[in-house]
């Protein structure tokens, strides 16, 4: 019995989905830099930014303990976010 034609068609099938997967990723990263635009725009102009800086750190943490295997990467864009923001963190 040849399998090679159904082999053929699970790995084109697969090549779609890896292709579908990666379009699905750059519609997302796109979405992700217009949001941090539209974000960077309204930190900077928001007239009560310790009061913003409290809240965002409060949710922050929050995020970070249900997520910990995402925790070290929020970190850095947190720490990019609060630059923003106005503190600057060592």
């Amino acid at each position: 019995m040849d399998d090679t034609p159904d082999l053929q068609q699970q790995l084109l099938e697969q090549a779609e989905n890896i292709n579908a997967l990666k379009d699905n990723q750059f519609a997302l990263v796109a979405q992700v830099q217009v949001l941090q635009a539209t974000l960077a725009a309204v930190l900077l102009n928001h007239p009560d930014r310790a009061a913003l800086v409290t809240t965002f750190e409060r949710y922050m943490k929050v995020a970070k303990e249900a997520a910990p295997g995402l925790a070290t990467r929020m970190e850095g864009l947190e720490a990019g976010i609060l630059s923003l923001m106005g503190k600057h963190q060592a």
